[in-house]
């Protein structure tokens, strides 16, 4: 397989869906494969043909790109349609740009074949290529994480109605049925503008319905460093005041900022209105008391969220004084304590309360600053659904990138009460080798010693380990498992794969700590109990020539395969060495 290879996820006869993270693709059956990037259009249809099984039965009518489209921190993702070598040159180039998103995602139409109009005519040309040019992986049903969905321009649109919205943790008193705020944003200087581009394609005109602002590009607004393209340098300790005009990265950092402030000042407040295109706050007091109100809405290009309404700062007082505070809650407290969790993820909880209690006054309980560290647990390191999600998804790339690597991933069907959910599969076992461990293991001594140790997290489970020795003894992992618990069955199903494709050669001694699920899966069928270690200690510390020779004739008895060579190397060993009851007393 060539470096340059790509991995695309193909949608034969899928659905074109919008959704909060935008145009996404649906279909019963997804096919992974991997492709050169310099592919034409032809040959792309042709190979994916070939891939489908409807060589001479279809032709492809329509392939529709889901282009990531890059906003600030997210990413939004569109449709783009594919109908010539230009395109597919240009969707490769745009994936390589990117890097974060390791798959091209197709939809595609089929139709039957009429006449000399068939897109197999090259079929034989792709099928004489090389086999290192591209290969199919597996057919899987594969969803990444996606971040949130924004509109574009340049590409199809997609309806704001599509983005979803849950409101966080705030409690919203009194929700008004207003039309969204939409709130003009300052134009970028005329010094800075850079003259538009207009993009037509090669070799022909440009449909009709398509609207003039999608081919005219103002490539100098993707430059622009005027101030009212970046987000204020507002703190969001909130140990500033707040004041019109503030302009915020997105929704999350502003109430961020909001929150402190009223944490800072030990007010609280109740939000009014919240929704995708603003966010209305009072104080908790709102009246002849206090006249505290803040209104955060989308800027119009909806790149930022600007304060565009304020009235501060508080002039209440707090009636009663309080261990802890409202708007102290888990999102806060996990922004405060993020850089400890990164630095050291075992760090004591009672640790993080005291530097919450001392960086804002309050001391908050236990269950929330817990709570707050698994947020930023899931921030930095991934949530553990989506760990679970993208295992597939790892070990294929595992085996595509790393040629030899054995994997072997079991999955049970997946129930939603007494409904069998079709479109989902939950996680069994999965065992795992590396190929250089494989070949390190031929050059071992000819034993694996195997345990398991308990994994603590969200799901719990069983690390199971086979562990060989080296001539120096220095120990070398040659074996891994993933099970859900100790059993029977989860030592089988690791001792059978470790039989299989890492002690392949005969007598290889088996050593453990005799656990029962152990010897259970040794007497299954295809496996004989090696206890010969055993038995060569017994024999050793025999008192007598009797009780020496029966646990020698146990081993010999154990397993006809292996016995004789291990007979002949007992029988190379000095006696007086090492059977007590011969001893000279030397």
């Amino acid at each position: 397989m060539a470096a340059e290879n790509v991995y695309m996820i193909i949608y034969p006869n899928g659905e074109i869906s919008l959704t909060a993270e935008g145009i996404t693709f649906v279909c019963d059956d997804p096919l992974w494969i991997m492709i050169p990037p310099q592919t034409s259009l032809q040959d792309l249809k042709n190979l994916i043909l070939m891939h489908t099984g409807m060589v001479g039965k279809k032709e492809i009518t329509k392939l529709t790109y889901r282009i990531p489209v890059a906003v600030a921190n997210s990413f939004s993702y569109q449709k783009m349609q594919i109908k010539a070598d230009q395109h597919v040159s240009m969707m490769f180039s745009y994936h390589r740009s990117i890097g974060s998103i390791y798959s091209l995602e197709l939809c595609l139409n089929f139709q039957d074949i009429g006449g000399s109009s068939s897109s197999s005519n090259n079929v034989e040309g792709v099928r004489n290529r090389p086999a290192d040019d591209f290969g199919l992986v597996q057919n899987v049903s594969i969803r990444e994480a996606r971040p949130a969905s924004f509109t574009h321009l340049g590409v199809d649109r997609v309806s704001e109605a599509a983005n979803a919205y849950t409101s966080d943790e705030d409690e919203i008193e009194d929700f008004s049925g207003d039309d969204p705020e939409v709130v003009p944003e300052t134009q970028p200087l005329h010094g800075n503008a850079v003259p538009s581009t207009r993009v037509e394609p090669e070799g022909g005109g440009v449909s009709s319905s398509t609207p003039a602002h999608y081919l005219s590009l103002n490539l100098g607004a993707m430059h622009s460093t005027n101030a009212e393209e970046r987000p204020s340098s507002y703190p969001l300790s909130g140990e500033m005041e707040l004041e019109i005009g503030l302009k915020f990265l997105n929704r999350k950092t502003a109430m961020l900022a909001v929150k402190n402030y009223n944490i800072r000042k030990s007010a609280e407040y109740k939000v009014v209105e919240s929704d995708q295109s603003r966010y209305v706050c009072r104080c908790k007091h709102f009246g002849d008391q206090c006249r505290w109100m803040v209104r955060v809405a989308k800027t119009r290009s909806c790149r930022f969220w600007e304060i565009r309404k304020y009235k501060g700062p508080h002039s209440c007082l707090a009636s009663t004084m309080s261990q802890d505070h409202a708007q102290l809650d888990s999102n806060v407290i996990c922004q405060h304590i993020l850089p400890m969790v990164h630095a050291d993820a075992t760090i004591c909880v009672k640790v993080l309360q005291g530097s919450v209690e001392l960086a804002y006054g309050y001391k908050v309980s236990y269950k929330k600053v817990w709570h707050a560290k698994q947020k930023a647990i899931a921030r930095i390191y991934g949530d553990w659904d989506e760990s679970y999600d993208q295992l597939r998804r790892y070990l294929n790339a595992l085996q595509a990138f790393v040629p030899g690597t054995i994997v072997d991933l079991r999955t049970r069907p997946y129930y939603v009460g007494n409904t069998l959910d079709r479109g989902c599969v939950m996680f069994h076992q999965v065992f795992w080798s590396f190929p250089s461990c494989i070949e390190a293991f031929r050059h071992c001594k000819p034993l694996v010693s195997v345990d398991g140790t308990h994994l603590y997290g969200k799901y719990a489970g069983t690390l199971l380990m086979g562990i060989a020795q080296d001539g120096n003894n220095n120990i070398l992992p040659v074996a891994f498992a993933l099970v859900e618990r100790e059993n029977t069955d989860s030592w089988y199903f690791f001792l059978t794969n470790l039989r299989r494709h890492v002690a392949t050669q005969l007598g290889v001694l088996l050593i453990s700590d005799r656990h029962a699920a152990i010897k259970a899966a040794l007497e299954r069928d295809g496996f004989k109990s090696k206890e010969a270690k055993r038995h060569l200690v017994n024999a050793a510390y025999s008192k007598t020539q009797e009780q020496s020779r029966s646990y020698l004739e146990l081993i010999s008895s154990e397993d006809p395969i292996t016995s004789p060579q291990m007979m002949e190397w007992i029988r190379r060993l000095e006696p007086p060495k090492w059977l007590q009851h011969l001893d000279e007393g030397r």
